[in-house]
């Protein structure tokens, strides 16, 4: 029984050092960011001797996994597999590699942003600004969660314009959170308003460089700033995500 135990033993000691060996801890996808539609490269390599199969599931929350199958590749060789996605939903994914051999999966995990086509629109700050440092940036850690959007410090009072053509959702206000904000059409917000200052009303239509509202500091603000968020699938609609808008809000700002 002790030989058998034994044996045991060294099998599944074995399989785990094969399964730990089986992808080298290099996967890759580039560009990590890219339009719907857009190409994609995945670089890797199968550790060991012989042939594979390769895959990568695209993950994302709430969503149906979309699957690239790479086919048998060769193990213990350096791989870049292109590969076109079929359009997929602006939002934050998990590219996970799985390569089989056997019965065995073993997986790698790699990010990747779909973003939407960038709109055109205008700067929405009219005045004085800075982006501020990399704790006002998307995605920063906060307390019990993440930074959904960019902060654009400037002056209290400062006048905020409507970037785009669109109709205002949402005018609300949030004692422990986001102040006095505004949504409009779904996509963007403007958060931690200043008391008093907003110009537009629930269903009221708006044009391009129309004055909604000042930059404040209500809420749970540290200073004044516009918080500016994009939500390009509408913002918490079912199975949408925020997305970093500070390449739009680069581009606005010209």
């Amino acid at each position: 029984m002790e030989v058998i135990r034994l044996t045991l033993v060294l099998f599944v000691l074995l399989c785990a050092s094969a399964n730990a060996q089986a992808v080298a801890p290099n996967f890759t996808v580039s560009p990590n960011s890219i339009a719907p539609g857009k190409p994609v490269t995945f670089a890797f390599r199968a550790n060991g001797h012989g042939r594979v199969r390769a895959r990568v599931d695209l993950l994302a929350s709430g969503r149906p996994p979309v699957r690239a199958k790479l086919g048998i590749v060769r193990a213990g060789k350096q791989l870049s597999v292109g590969w076109t996605p079929p359009e997929l939903t602006a939002g934050t994914y998990t590219a996970r590699l799985v390569i089989t051999r056997g019965r065995s999966n073993t997986y790698e995990r790699a990010p990747l942003a779909v973003v939407a086509p960038m709109p055109a629109g205008l700067f929405p700050v009219q005045g004085p600004y800075s982006f501020g440092g990399p704790d006002s940036r998307f995605g920063t850690a906060r307390d019990g969660h993440t930074h959904q959007g960019q902060d654009i410090a400037a002056a209290e009072g400062t006048p905020i314009v409507s970037p785009v053509a669109g109709t205002v959702n949402v005018v609300a206000y949030q004692a422990k959170g986001a102040g006095h904000y505004i949504v409009i059409s779904g996509d963007y917000v403007f958060m931690h308003l200043q008391t008093g200052s907003i110009q537009v009303a629930e269903g009221q239509a708006v044009t391009p460089g129309q004055p909604i509202a000042s930059v404040g500091a209500t809420g749970d603000a540290e200073g004044p700033h516009l918080h500016f968020e994009y939500w390009p699938n509408g913002w918490w609609a079912k199975g949408s995500e925020p997305v970093d808008p500070l390449p739009m809000l680069q581009a606005w700002a010209g």
